[in-house]
């Protein structure tokens, strides 16, 4: 399992978030007619750790995790979700191990609220952007 497959899963499994948007969350960006409020998450570095013997199988990566809604208020709603799904992995001390992923700890580093503006009012949305940083690697 990948650490996005992880993810994917602790979003879909926590309760509240899975309300908003049910499945609809994807990497990159999201469909042209889909349905909003969805969950965009997007890997942006990893960085691997290595130890004098090379790699050590840890690693910190960067994601970006937005949340699209039609207002601004449910895009609120979702990004705080998304912090919610987040938090069990917060603490560094914390280890949770997901099919053969072990996540070491998760930090939001900043979020921006956004609105993007298309040529028909009905096809304008509203983003809020956040940066998490994840520390993990592979049992």
């Amino acid at each position: 399992m990948s650490l996005e497959s992880a993810i994917v899963n602790q979003f879909r499994n926590y309760a509240p978030l899975a309300a908003l948007v049910g499945t609809r969350i994807y990497p990159v960006t999201y469909p042209q007619n889909a349905t909003l409020p969805v969950v965009v998450y997007q890997r942006t570095s990893r960085l691997p750790e290595y130890s004098h013997d090379g790699d050590c199988g840890a690693a910190e990566s960067r994601f970006q995790i937005s949340a699209f809604a039609k207002s601004y208020s449910v895009a609120r709603e979702t990004a705080d979700a998304i912090h919610g799904a987040l938090r069990p992995w917060e603490q560094e001390q914390f280890l949770d191990v997901i099919n053969a992923i072990r996540i070491g700890g998760v930090f939001m580093e900043d979020e921006l609220d956004l609105y993007n503006p298309a040529d028909v009012e009905t096809e304008s949305d509203y983003q809020i952007l956040a940066d998490y940083r994840f520390l993990f690697g592979e049992v």
